[in-house]
């Protein structure tokens, strides 16, 4: 079920998750200096797919968004990380004018960089047709997530940037380690889950040692 390994991912004791969730060291971001909002979206993210009564309408809400089915694969790492990144890739021209001008300081276009995500994301929301469902919540968590990551793909913050850009690069890593014959046993299911989980454990502790690197250099 989608639901235990969104919670694997989202539980406080995964590795990629305690990264998020303590932020002693912030990679010079003040933008996400207090995690008590990106906190209370995840808690909430958490009760909703607790609840079972949940699940119908969950399914029905992301059909409608073109998800075929309800997995890991089609939920997280295709509608939404992926999307994610295609849309970074190609960001409005508004965006890239007000990033890559000299004349303007860091912060300014971090500020306006974070507005436009917002604005995108307060749009997007109230065109949903579940106002309280699965979207909603996840736009709660992206209203947190997003800013910190389109600038540091985007903005000029190389250290900040040298590490988003690894979480794509594991991303897009892992999402060619689970259709490889080489990497992974389509002999049986259960030999089949247990690669997919290593190499998920493999790409997370690759993130999480280059955070720690990061933290113990900005704190040298």
């Amino acid at each position: 079920m989608l639901y235990l390994i969104f919670v694997l991912l989202m539980h406080s004791r995964c590795p990629f998750v305690s990264l998020c969730l303590s932020r002693k060291c912030e990679l010079n971001y003040d933008g996400f200096q207090d995690p008590k909002d990106f906190l209370i979206a995840y808690e909430d993210m958490l009760d909703f797919l607790q609840d079972e009564r949940n699940w119908v309408s969950m399914e029905q809400e992301l059909s409608l968004k073109g998800v075929k089915a309800m997995t890991f694969y089609d939920v997280v790492l295709d509608y939404i990380l992926m999307d994610a990144f295609e849309d970074l890739e190609s960001p409005p021209s508004s965006v890239t004018a007000v990033v890559q001008n000299r004349w303007l300081s860091n912060g300014f276009k971090e500020t306006a960089l974070t507005t436009a995500v917002w604005s995108v994301l307060k749009a997007k929301r109230r065109m949903l047709k579940f106002p309280h469902g699965f979207m909603s919540h996840f736009y709660a968590i992206s209203e947190q997530m997003s800013p910190l990551l389109a600038w540091g793909l985007l903005g000029p913050d190389l250290n900040l940037k040298e590490v988003c850009q690894l979480f794509k690069d594991q991303v897009m890593g892992f999402l060619l380690d689970i259709f490889s014959f080489k990497k992974c046993h389509y002999t049986n299911v259960d030999e089949l889950a247990q690669d997919l989980l290593n190499h998920l454990k493999s790409r997370v502790e690759a993130v999480s040692q280059k955070v720690s690197i990061q933290c113990n250099t900005n704190v040298i």
